[in-house]
This record gives C-alpha cells, sequence and structure tokens, in this order.
C-alpha cells in the first residue's frame, strides 16, 4: 500500500511540475508573439505616417493579424493556473515558504517540536479545506462566459479546487506523519 501511495506522490509531483512549466512556456510565447505583433504593427503604423504606405502595407502583409485581442483571456487562464499548480507543486515538495519554520529547529524536546509541528500542519490542512471548500462553490456556482472565447469562467476557477485538494491530501499527509512521530517519541525521524 506504501508503495502505491509512494507511485502517486511521485506521480502528481512529476504531473504538477511539467504542467507548470508547460503553463509558463504557453505564457513566454503568447508575451512574445503579443509583443512582436505590436511592434509590427507600430512599424506599419510609423512608415505609414511617414509616407512609405506601401513598405507599411507589406509589413502588414508579412503578419496579417493586427492584435491579439483574445491575448487577456488566455493570460488570465494560463497564469491562474500556473500559479496554483505551481504552489501544489511546491507544497508537495515542502518548498513553499514558511513563516514558522524557525521555532522548530529551536524546540530541544523531540515530543514539543513534534506536536509544533503537527499544530503547524493542522492549521495548513484547516486552511486547506477552507480553502477547497469555497473555490469549490465558486466554481461549481460559475455561469459567466470569457468574452472572446466565450468559455465558462467556471474552467478558469477550477484550477482553484484541484489544487487547494491536493494540497489538502498532502497537508493530510503531513498530520499523520507528525502524530506517528509524536506518538513514537524520541529518536524518531522529525521530517
Amino acid at each position: 500500500m506504501a508503495d502505491l501511495f509512494r507511485a502517486a506522490d511521485l506521480l502528481v509531483r512529476r504531473l504538477l511540475r511539467i504542467l507548470t512549466v508547460l503553463l509558463f512556456l504557453v505564457l513566454a510565447l503568447l508575451l512574445a508573439t503579443n509583443v512582436a505583433l505590436r511592434l509590427t504593427n507600430d512599424l506599419a503604423t510609423v512608415l505609414s505616417e511617414r509616407g512609405y504606405s506601401i513598405a507599411a502595407e507589406a509589413v502588414r502583409g508579412i503578419i496579417p493579424i493586427g492584435s491579439m485581442h483574445w491575448f487577456d483571456e488566455i493570460v488570465e487562464m494560463c497564469f491562474a493556473a500556473m500559479i496554483f499548480y505551481g504552489s501544489a507543486s511546491l507544497w508537495a515538495v515542502k518548498g513553499h515558504f514558511c513563516v514558522g519554520d524557525w521555532i522548530s529547529p529551536r524546540i530541544r524536546n523531540f515530543r514539543a517540536g513534534s506536536a509544533y509541528r503537527l499544530m503547524i500542519a493542522l492549521f495548513g490542512a484547516a486552511f486547506m479545506a477552507v480553502f477547497f471548500r469555497y473555490s469549490l462553490r465558486l466554481t461549481l456556482h460559475s455561469t459567466e462566459l470569457t468574452t472572446v472565447f466565450q468559455i465558462p469562467k467556471s474552467l478558469l476557477y477550477s484550477c482553484m479546487p484541484v489544487s487547494s485538494f491536493i494540497m489538502l491530501v498532502y497537508s493530510l499527509a503531513d498530520c499523520l506523519r507528525e502524530g506517528k512521530a509524536l506518538l513514537r517519541g524520541s529518536g524518531a525521524d522529525p521530517s
């Protein structure tokens, strides 16, 4: 059973990492395309204003798209998904920022340190449970559509309950691990 959990953990971590990198690459490509289109449009405008209308039409003919009016929708979707899935990826490997982490190494008594880490894990799990509940509610009750592509906003919001559920599962696993360490007493692995 433990091997199954380890395999699922490894799969989730890899998927989150790949998804985050792909979303970043899509955002970078969209940004580069948007900048190139704006520069091309500006070049054509400058050429047209200076009396080089044939050259301006040639530049517009090379890249016929004058603007990406749909740019904001796709960037919003990709950026939100990248942030939430990236956060879940960091949460899974304990790479996220932790304010209270400076206290744990200073606690000399193993049981007290384990109880402290259990309390922190319980707070994290409680936050993720609340976040999951309300983000799922927002996603399920959303009826709006995006302006250009008419994509349901619930698709945009879906990254929140999915990522918060993943973080909740990892938080509960942390609670179990710290609870076991607390019950075992000294000599157990505090990580």
